[in-house]
């Protein structure tokens, strides 16, 4: 199967540098997919869960908070405004972070407000949904 290059990099480091044989990415507008060869193309990423298959036809999974994609010569590169893969995530963590962000939102004792709970409790539920595919 074809294959090209994959970067994902977030503002403190290179996440993944690989062979990928398709990308499925949270648009703006919807999750999108492309494989190689694709027609180029940049897109707005919202907060979502990102899907990679390897050369090896392994799926791998990123929870991204936002950020630019952009394909072009059979490279895709991911701007990301915060990634992490989905081995790397400390569930018992970000289930505490979902439980604040929770209680945040139902005006329960919390220094939150209701912004920041929500963006909380989006990056939280990303990162589960990430570790959970995984798995």
């Amino acid at each position: 199967m074809a294959t090209f290059t994959l970067s994902v990099v977030a503002p403190d480091r290179a996440v993944v540098e690989t062979e990928a044989t398709s990308v499925i990415a949270p648009g703006v507008d919807g999750y999108f997919g492309v494989m190689a060869s694709h027609v180029p193309i940049v897109s707005v990423l919202r907060a979502g869960l990102l899907e990679y298959q390897d050369s090896n036809l392994q799926r791998n999974f990123v929870a991204i908070g936002g950020g630019f994609a952009e394909f072009s010569g059979n490279k895709m590169t991911i701007l990301a405004d915060s990634a992490d893969l989905a081995e790397e995530i400390d569930v018992a963590r970000e289930t505490a972070a979902l439980e604040r962000a929770r209680k945040a939102l139902r005006g329960e004792d919390s220094t939150m407000t209701a912004e920041q709970a929500t963006a909380e409790l989006d990056r939280a539920m990303n990162r589960l949904r990430a570790a959970k595919a995984k798995s």
